[in-house]
């Protein structure tokens, strides 16, 4: 037991911080306390230096060791940390496939940082869940095309589309697609109704059918839109 290290007050990591103590703030990273570690990522992130940064890092990085407000607490400090530019690159990598919790915070926080660049940073970290593609259509990113294609053409093959888990984000790809618009969303939306008429015809639950007929219906209201635009 001799090796955990005790209690910090927040008091003592501000003070260490105003310091510049990094031994300190990061031997506290060790502490039992969340709430202590989650200071300590703070006081890392006021107190600077490649020392800091690695330690934030590692913290940041540890998604199986670590709990996600910590790990939130440590890519915070690295903005404090990094110029803009290599602050997006580092958030980059926790935009997808990722906890929850830190998916969605380090994307308000990419966002924050580059909003111009947000969508395609998404799309080119492969991101294809209901708020990625929302934000595909709102911002009419066209490099989402190859993604969302790759993703109705998937769920096509594995017959899943009207299911629980699946046919919103299909609803909403549907959808995306009458905003971003061009021949490939074209191309793609005539596919989607065409796949889905023929195979609504083989449904016979009356849940499938109507999650059909809704994206059907949105499939074709983006095709209309885009036939006007």
């Amino acid at each position: 037991m001799d090796d955990i290290p005790p209690v910090r007050l927040p008091a003592d990591l501000e003070d260490a911080a105003r310091r510049g103590d990094i031994d300190y703030l990061v031997e506290a990273l060790r502490a039992p306390a969340f709430e202590v570690r989650v200071a300590a990522a703070r006081g890392l992130g006021e107190a600077g230096g490649e020392r800091a940064n690695l330690a934030l890092l590692s913290v940041a990085r540890d998604r199986w060791g670590e709990r996600p407000e910590v790990r939130i607490a440590a890519l915070r400090s690295l903005g404090r940390i990094h110029g803009e530019g290599r602050y997006a690159s580092i958030l980059e990598e926790f935009i997808a496939r990722e906890n929850r919790l830190v998916t969605a915070a380090a994307r308000k926080m990419l966002q924050a940082v580059d909003p111009e660049g947000f969508p395609r940073r998404l799309a080119a970290g492969g991101s294809v869940d209901h708020g990625a593609i929302r934000v595909y259509g709102n911002t009419g990113e066209e490099s989402a095309i190859g993604l969302l294609r790759g993703f109705l053409a998937e769920c096509e093959e594995a017959g899943d589309i009207t299911s629980a888990t699946v046919w919103g984000k299909v609803y909403a790809a549907a959808r995306a697609l009458g905003n971003i618009g061009g021949d490939d969303a074209v191309e793609i939306l005539e596919a989607l109704v065409s796949w889905l008429e023929s195979e609504g015809a083989r449904q016979t639950g009356l849940l499938a059918r109507g999650r059909t007929e809704k994206i059907i219906g949105a499939a074709r209201a983006s095709l209309d839109r885009l036939e006007k635009g």
